[in-house]
């Protein structure tokens, strides 16, 4: 076939339409060169972010908002080839891919300005121990669209980033130290000053308890059976779980050996004769 043949070939109209044969194929390589080029550049763009520390949530989001606007781009440029208005071209691609977009991948998109969100304000990172979405566990992965975390008994739980954000969210490993807040409940007969001075002498003698802020102990509540004391020391975040179960034996053993009550609800039951 001779130069002129090809050239009389590719000016040849597609039925139906002003289209040239010409005109289909550079659209075809544009939209195919074009949409290659945004798959590079938003790898790019994420690298650099993930290589300047940034967030990976964040390098994510990024990349792949890049990636959808240089294809709408790119597919506006190949419809031009094809004879069309470019701008109206690119508005009908905004309307359609918008209504589209709205009912097909509305929670998609939402779980994704959610992880957006997460990964500016750092609400938790992974391996902190924290309450979202009614779960409670460690944060194993912080992704895109889901977070998923593993409770205390070995469970793992994915939850979708638009159930956390807008929900209060409670980090407790956050901060370096924690307060343990306990109730102890002594009888009514027993001396509540010495079982405070009792309850403070435990925790200045446990070495996980914090001189700075000082520990509190006081009369907390007259109860039902018994005067309640509150006790609240304070230790480094690490050493909670492990500091008050320590506390909890050893006030114990302590009331046990001064003789000090831990009373447990109880009724007097008054029995009259009827003459």
């Amino acid at each position: 076939m001779s130069i002129e043949e090809i050239i009389d070939f590719l000016e040849i109209e597609i039925p139906f339409s002003n289209i040239t044969i010409f005109n289909l194929i550079s659209a075809i390589v544009v939209i195919v060169i074009g949409y290659l080029i945004a798959v590079l550049v938003s790898r790019y763009i994420k690298k650099a972010m993930l290589k300047a520390k940034m967030a990976k949530i964040l390098a994510i989001f990024t990349s792949r908002v890049v990636k959808i606007l240089l294809i709408i781009f790119v597919i506006a440029i190949g419809i031009g080839f094809l004879g069309i208005d470019v701008g109206a071209a690119l508005i009908s691609i905004s309307v359609v891919s918008g209504f589209v977009l709205g009912f097909a991948f509305q929670e998609t998109l939402g779980n994704l300005a959610a992880g957006f969100m997460i990964a500016i304000t750092k609400p938790f990172r992974v391996g902190d121990y924290v309450d979202i979405a009614g779960q409670s566990g460690s944060i194993n992965d912080v992704g895109a669209s889901i977070t998923t975390m593993t409770t205390v008994d070995n469970k793992r739980v994915i939850i979708p980033n638009s159930k956390i954000w807008g929900e209060p969210i409670v980090n407790y490993t956050a901060l370096n130290k924690r307060m343990i807040d306990m109730r102890v409940g002594i009888g009514y007969s027993d001396n509540m000053g010495k079982a405070i001075q009792i309850t403070m002498k435990v925790l200045k003698a446990n070495k996980k308890v914090l001189d700075d802020p000082a520990p509190t102990v006081a009369v907390a509540n007259l109860g039902d059976s018994s005067v309640d004391l509150l006790v609240r020391p304070w230790v480094d975040t690490s050493d909670y779980w492990t500091s008050k179960w320590e506390i909890t034996q050893q006030i114990k053993e302590a009331f046990d050996k001064e003789k000090i009550s831990i009373p447990f609800p109880q009724r007097d039951v008054h029995i009259f004769e009827q003459k």
